[in-house]
C-alpha cells in the first residue's frame, strides 16, 4: 500500500531488507547499496546523513525508504536502532525545509513495538 501510494505521487522508492542486520556498519551498507550511494561514502553515520541528504543521483519529488523486518535490528540491536532512526529524522526534516518529502518506514511483523511513532491511520 505504502509502496504504491509512493509510486502513484512519483516519489523514488527504496525497499531494504533490514532482517539480518547487526550493527551501524551493517545497516549502512543496505541503505547504501540500495540507494547508490557515491564512491566517497565513507560508511559511518556523518556520512550517511550526508548522502541521504544529497540524493542528487537520484532527482526525485520525495524520497520513501521502507526498511523492512525491522524487528531484529531494532530489538536485538537497541543502541544501533535509535541512532540510525535519529539519523533519518534528522534526514526528513532538512528535506522538509527543502519542500520535499523523506519518509523512512520501518516494517516488522504484527504486534511489534518498535517504540517508534505509528503511522496515521487514513
Amino acid at each position: 500500500m505504502i509502496a504504491e501510494a509512493a509510486q502513484a505521487a512519483g516519489l523514488a522508492l527504496w525497499r531494504v531488507d533490514i532482517g539480518h542486520v547487526h550493527d551501524q556498519h551493517g545497516f549502512t551498507g543496505l541503505v547504501a547499496k540500495a540507494l547508490a550511494f557515491p564512491e566517497w561514502f565513507g560508511g559511518n553515520w556523518d556520512a550517511f546523513e550526508d548522502c541521504l541528504g544529497d540524493l542528487s543521483w537520484h532527482p526525485a519529488p520525495g524520497y520513501v525508504l521502507l526498511l523492512e523486518h525491522g524487528k531484529h535490528f531494532g530489538a536485538g540491536h537497541k543502541q544501533e536502532f535509535v541512532t540510525a532512526v535519529e539519523v533519518l529524522d534528522g534526514v526528513a526534516e532538512y528535506w522538509q525545509g527543502q519542500g520535499k518529502p523523506f519518509w523512512a518506514i520501518v516494517s516488522g511483523p504484527d504486534g511489534w513495538d518498535a517504540g517508534l511513532p505509528p503511522l496515521p491511520s487514513a
